[in-house]
């Protein structure tokens, strides 16, 4: 795929997990996490990291504009002599891949990241966390892989420099990725707008890391007021190899209807619909008046709000990720 633009992905399980296979990373997937709580994390063993979307919102752009200080925890200057990967975001649209890659390379000593990534991790070593940002800007196969969700026809030349977070102050609907793991004894959240990583509680085990993230993550949430639109993935082993080592039947059956639903979503995100879109609007509206037409759009706008309220959008709590268009994006 041509162009040197970074696309806009979903924040959905399979979307994540097809990407981490096509990086070549071994015996890992992303699985969806309906509630912040200690029992969903403890279900899908072993964790790995989670990948935290939230709207970036008025708190955000103050932090930012004083000083790009973390709203929680503090930053972990020394960070490089602790043999952690960190990677600044320096061109938008990115943040999501830039999630993964963050946990994943971070986690090497536990998974096995494949030949790719872990030449790019020596590639990168020594390098500050801007530099590295920008060889993931310029690396072909990540940006390849990260574009091949969308059509072809929806890729935009978004290579601008994400170095100074002068964002306006106002609620704009923009959204925003961000990793946490458990390293070095403590809970990390790995933010690509912001300095460095940023080391919140004492951790020394995963499962000290399934019973103190929520607090970590709700403590962060508790600034959003009455934002209640995030989502949670997890980093995890992969479940269907899992199931197969242990001979679980019915769990195999489980995993593969849940790996034919990730493909076939994944299809679909990779068709261009707008000439047939636009060739059945031009068939129904040639044989209706004026007022015809503006009634049955008006229909249309009440039952999609009827939709909306009713949740039908909202089943996952997947949202786009801040990358909607330049307008929507981090």
């Amino acid at each position: 795929m041509s162009g040197s633009g970074w696309n806009t992905i979903d924040s959905d399980a399979g979307v994540f997990s097809e990407l981490v296979e096509r990086l070549n990373v071994k015996d890992v997937e992303i699985n969806d996490l309906y509630s912040i709580d200690s029992d969903s994390l403890k279900q899908l063993d072993p964790v790995y990291g989670v990948i935290f979307l939230f709207k970036y919102g008025k708190i955000d752009h103050q932090y930012a504009l004083d000083g790009n200080k973390p709203i929680e925890g503090e930053y972990d200057y020394d960070y490089p002599i602790r043999d952690m990967f960190f990677a600044n975001q320096t061109v938008q649209n990115s943040c999501a891949t830039q999630a993964v890659l963050n946990i994943l390379l971070n986690k090497d000593k536990e998974i096995d990241i494949g030949d790719d990534l872990r030449n790019f991790k020596s590639f990168v070593n020594g390098f500050d966390g801007y530099m590295v940002g920008d060889t993931i800007l310029n690396s072909d196969i990540i940006r390849t892989i990260h574009n091949s969700f969308s059509p072809p026809q929806s890729l935009i030349d978004t290579d601008k420099p994400r170095r100074h977070h002068n964002y306006t102050n106002q609620d704009d609907g923009i959204f925003h990725f961000v990793g946490y793991i458990h390293n070095n004894g403590y809970i990390y959240e790995l933010d690509g707008l912001k300095n460095c990583p940023i080391r919140h509680v004492e951790c020394q085990s995963n499962e000290e890391f399934y019973e103190k993230l929520p607090g970590v993550i709700q403590k962060r949430i508790s600034h959003f007021g009455n934002e209640l639109r995030f989502s949670l993935l997890a980093v995890t082993d992969n479940k269907l190899l899992r199931a197969q080592r242990l001979n679980q039947e019915f769990e195999i059956h489980t995993q593969l209807m849940k790996r034919e639903t990730w493909k076939y979503e994944n299809e679909l995100r990779r068709q261009d619909y707008t000439g047939l879109v636009m060739r059945l609007l031009i068939n129904i509206s040639k044989e209706k008046n004026d007022d015809e037409w503006e009634k049955m759009l008006v229909s249309a706008r009440e039952k999609t709000i009827q939709r909306v309220d009713a949740g039908e959008y909202n089943e996952r709590s997947h949202y786009l990720d801040a990358d909607t268009s330049d307008e929507y994006n981090i």
